[in-house]
C-alpha cells in the first residue's frame, strides 16, 4: 500500500448548507421504456461503506418524522426474536435487547461480522427463532434506533421474511446504485467491484445500472427468518467460493490482504456490504422483505434530495427514459451548486439516455418512504 497520503475529497455535509431552497417540479411525461436486466446467479445463488456525510436538511424543511415508539400490545409478537450485537471478547452491551455475541476473531470490520453470521447461521438455537439478526457495536449511531425500537418496528410490522434499512438514504437520491458511492472515497472501486462480480459468476449490470432506492440497505441492519439466512449465507458463500477461483492475484491481493486507509473501511467490506442489493434482484429471491423507516437519518434530507430520490424512483416505477434522464439533469445540477463543477466531473459517471439501464429488486419490498412499488418480472 503506498504511504503518500491521499487528499480526501470534501465533505457534501459540509457544502449542503449552500443549497437553495427553490422546488423544482416533477414531471409527469413518459417516454420509451428502460430495459430491464435481470442478474444471473451461480448455481447456489451466490448491506458499511465510506459514504460522504449526510447532507443537513434546510431550515424548517418538512420531515414526517415517524419514530417507533414503544408499544406494549406488540410484545407478545417480538417472543421468537433474537437480535445479537457483535461485541470485543469479554465486552457486553449497553442495550438491554439485545444479546452480546463475540466474533472468534475478535475484529470489527464488517467482512468479519459476515463470517461471524455465516458461524452463527448454524447455531442450532438461533434456528428456533422466528427472525434473528446480527448487529455491529456502533448499530444505534447508525441508524438512530435502540433495540427495543427495532423490536416495535418488527412486531408492528410483521410476516416478512427481511428487515432492512439504509442509514444514509442522501447516496439513494444522489447516486446511480449503491456501488457508485465508494468511489469518491475508494479509487478505482467500480472497476474492482465489476471484476468482483464476474468472477463471480454475476452480471456486472447493478454496477452501471440506476437502481430503485429499495436495493439500497446498509449492512449493519438486517434481521431475517432462518429461511432467509439460510439462501443469503448460501448466496455469499457461493460467491465467494467463485471469487477466489476465478479472480486474478492482483486483485485478490487488494481485496483480502491490502490493510485499509487508516479511518475508512477496507474494499472487501465495502463490497460485502453490497452483496444484499445483488441478493435481492436474484429470480430465487421470492420473500417479502421490509425496509425500515429511519427516522433520524431522514432528518437530513433536505426537499432537493427528497425529490431527487421520488424522481429516481418514479423513473423505475413508470419504465421511463425521460424520467430517468431528468434525474440525471437535476442531479448533476444541484450537486454542482452543492460541490462544485470540479467535483462533479471529478466523481459523478456521465450518462446519457440510451446508456440507461434499471436495477430493480425481485423481492417483494415494503418501502415506507415511496408510495408505489414496481413490479418487474425478470
Amino acid at each position: 500500500m503506498p504511504s503518500q497520503k491521499k487528499k480526501t475529497p470534501p465533505s457534501l455535509a459540509k457544502k449542503a448548507v449552500q443549497t437553495v431552497s427553490k422546488k423544482a417540479p416533477i414531471a409527469s411525461k413518459s417516454a420509451k421504456s428502460v430495459k430491464q436486466v435481470a442478474v444471473r446467479a451461480t448455481k447456489q445463488a451466490a448491506a458499511n461503506h465510506t459514504p460522504p456525510e449526510t447532507l443537513q436538511a434546510q431550515p424548517g424543511a418538512d420531515v414526517k418524522k415517524t419514530a417507533p415508539k414503544v408499544n406494549v400490545k406488540v410484545q407478545a409478537k417480538v417472543n421468537g426474536i433474537q437480535l445479537l450485537q457483535l461485541t470485543a471478547k469479554g465486552q457486553k452491551t449497553n442495550d438491554p435487547a439485545l444479546k452480546a455475541y463475540q466474533s472468534s476473531k475478535g475484529s470489527m470490520d464488517f467482512s468479519e461480522l459476515l463470517d461471524t453470521l455465516c458461524v452463527a447461521q448454524r447455531d442450532p438455537s438461533l434456528q428456533k427463532s422466528s427472525l434473528w439478526g446480527l448487529l455491529t457495536p456502533d448499530f444505534t449511531k447508525r441508524t438512530g434506533l435502540t433495540g427495543q425500537e427495532l423490536l416495535s418496528v418488527i412486531g408492528s410490522n410483521p410476516g416478512y421474511g427481511l428487515y432492512y434499512a439504509s442509514a444514509h438514504p442522501e447516496l439513494e437520491a444522489l447516486y446511480h446504485n449503491p456501488w457508485r458511492s465508494p468511489e469518491v472515497t475508494h479509487p478505482e472501486f467500480v472497476a474492482l467491484s465489476r471484476r468482483f462480480l464476474k468472477a463471480a459468476g454475476l452480471s456486472d449490470v447493478p454496477v452501471d445500472a440506476i437502481s430503485h432506492s429499495s436495493l439500497f440497505a446498509t449492512g449493519h441492519l438486517m434481521v431475517g427468518s432462518p429461511a432467509f439466512w439460510e439462501k443469503y449465507i448460501g448466496f455469499v458463500e457461493t460467491v465467494f467460493r467463485h471469487v477466489q477461483k476465478n479472480m486474478s492475484p492482483a486483485d485478490q491481493e487488494k481485496l483480502f490482504h491490502e490493510p485499509p486507509i487508516p479511518g475508512r473501511m477496507s474494499y472487501l467490506a465495502l463490497i460485502v456490504a453490497r452483496l444484499l442489493s445483488v441478493f435481492l434482484m436474484l429470480n430465487n429471491s421470492n420473500f417479502r422483505a421490509f425496509k425500515i423507516p429511519l427516522p433520524e437519518q431522514e432528518k437530513a434530507m433536505n426537499t432537493h434530495l427528497r425529490f431527487l430520490r421520488e424522481m429516481k424512483d418514479l423513473g423505475l416505477q413508470k419504465k421511463s427514459k425521460w424520467h430517468l434522464a431528468a434525474w440525471v439533469n437535476y442531479r448533476g445540477l444541484y450537486l454542482a451548486h452543492v460541490m462544485g463543477k470540479a467535483w462533479v466531473l471529478k466523481h459523478i459517471q456521465p450518462i446519457t439516455p440510451t446508456e440507461l439501464h434499471a436495477a430493480v429488486p425481485i423481492a417483494e419490498v415494503h418501502n415506507p418512504y415511496i408510495t408505489s412499488m414496481p413490479t418487474f418480472q425478470a
